[in-house]
């Protein structure tokens, strides 16, 4: 099986919200919350972590939340109807502008 690309999951994740008719509640704002709601939620699984330990049994809990975040945003893109592919390609090639190798190599400030 090959790789899916970022315009399947997009119509996978719209027609899993077509069937089941819950586009009337995904209005921009709604969808933001969602994000950052499952963000939140998997910043929790962290919550009490020295932020260097992860343990194998908090895999599935992590492989969830960062899949609910991900078709939350995936969502939003269908409601603006923009391009995952595109959006995230145009935002690297900022960021790549914004934070050259040059400078920024091994420092996060």
């Amino acid at each position: 099986m090959g790789a899916t690309t970022s315009a399947q999951l997009q119509a996978e994740i719209k027609a899993f919200v077509d069937e089941r008719e819950w586009s009337q509640f995904h209005s921009p704002r709604n969808l933001a919350a969602a994000i950052s709601v499952e963000a939140a939620e998997l910043l929790d699984i962290f919550r009490w972590s020295d932020g260097t330990s992860y343990d194998d049994s908090m895999t599935p809990a992590v492989a969830d939340e960062v899949a609910d975040v991900l078709i939350c945003c995936i969502s939003l893109c269908n409601q603006l109807q923009l391009d995952v592919a595109e959006t995230v390609r145009a935002k690297v090639a900022k960021n790549e502008a914004k934070y050259p190798v040059e400078r920024y190599k091994g420092k996060w400030r």
